[in-house]
C-alpha cells in the first residue's frame, strides 16, 4: 500500500500548529505573571504621611545659692633632699610623721587623712655625662603629700601653723566647700527651673502661641573655681617656721543651670 506524501497544505495540521503556539503562549504568559506580577506590584508602595513640624521651644534658667563652708580641703607636703635613696626617706618619712601626729593633736579625724603623692625621683649630673654614656647621680629628692579634711574652721590657721612647724615644707592648696551640698543644691535648682519656665511663657507669649508640657530637661553644674593655691616656702631662716596666714572661708556660691524644653500649643 503507497503512502501518501505530506505536502505541508493540508489545512487541520496547520490548525493544530497554531493551536499548539497559543497555548504555549499563554502558558508563558501565567508563569510570568505568577513569578513577577504580583510581588512587582505588591512593591510597589505609595505612601503618603503627615509629619507636622515639631513645636517645641527650648529654654535655659540658671539658679544660684549661697551657703557658708563649713570644711577645708588642705594639701601638705614634705621635700626632702639626700645623697641616698636611706637618707631621704627616712628624713621625709620621720617628718611626714611629725606632721600627721601634729594635726592629728589639733582634732583632725585620722579617717581625713590621705597620703595623695609620694614622689622619690633621683637628681642627676648633667653637665659630666659618664664614659658608659650615662648621667651621674647627685643624689635623690622626694616629696610625700596628705591631703587633709579639715571639719573645725576655726583651727584652720592653727593646723598649718602646726604643719609646718612639724616639718611639712609646702602646702599645696587650701579650699573650702559644702560637706553635704544637697539642700542648696535644691535650692539653687528649683530658681533655675523657676527662671526657664518663666521665660519660656514669656517668649510663647510674644509669638501668640500656648505654652504646653514638658518634653525633655537635663541639668548641669559650671565648674567651680579654681582653689586657692599658697606655697610655704622652704622652712625659712633658723628654726622658726614661716608663719601661717589668717584664713577666712567667706561664702560659696553654688550654680545649678538646667535645660527645658515645652511643647507650644
Amino acid at each position: 500500500m503507497a503512502m501518501e506524501k505530506d505536502t505541508g497544505n493540508d489545512p487541520s495540521r496547520k490548525v493544530v500548529r497554531y493551536a499548539g503556539a497559543l497555548f504555549l503562549l499563554a502558558a508563558a504568559s501565567v508563569m510570568v505573571w505568577q513569578m513577577f506580577g504580583p510581588s512587582w506590584f505588591k512593591n510597589i508602595k505609595a505612601e503618603i504621611t503627615d509629619q507636622p513640624y515639631a513645636r517645641t521651644i527650648t529654654v535655659t534658667g540658671e539658679g544660684k545659692a549661697n551657703a557658708k563652708p563649713d570644711i577645708a580641703d588642705v594639701s601638705l607636703s614634705v621635700v626632702s633632699k639626700g645623697s641616698s635613696v636611706k637618707q631621704v626617706t627616712t628624713d621625709n618619712n620621720t617628718k611626714m610623721n611629725q606632721v600627721i601626729a601634729a594635726v592629728q593633736g589639733l582634732g583632725v579625724d585620722p579617717k581625713d587623712i590621705t597620703t595623695s603623692q609620694y614622689d622619690l625621683n633621683p637628681e642627676y649630673d648633667y653637665t659630666n655625662p659618664s664614659t658608659s654614656g650615662g648621667y651621674k647621680i647627685l643624689g635623690y629628692d622626694l616629696t610625700q603629700t596628705v591631703a587633709l579634711k579639715v571639719r573645725n574652721l576655726n583651727s584652720v590657721d592653727d593646723i598649718l601653723s602646726a604643719a609646718t612647724t612639724a616639718g611639712a615644707n609646702e602646702v599645696g592648696s587650701l579650699s573650702f566647700d559644702i560637706d553635704d551640698s544637697g539642700p542648696i543644691k535644691t535650692q539653687a535648682r528649683a530658681q533655675a527651673f523657676t527662671q526657664a519656665k518663666n521665660l519660656a511663657q514669656e517668649m510663647a507669649s510674644e509669638a501668640g502661641v500656648g505654652l504646653g508640657r514638658v518634653v525633655t530637661f537635663s541639668e548641669s553644674n559650671p565648674s567651680t573655681p579654681v582653689p586657692m593655691m599658697y606655697d610655704m616656702a622652704m622652712k625659712s631662716v633658723g628654726s622658726a617656721a614661716a608663719p601661717a596666714p589668717s584664713i577666712q572661708p567667706g561664702q560659696k556660691e553654688l550654680t545649678v543651670d538646667v535645660s527645658v524644653t515645652y511643647e507650644i500649643d
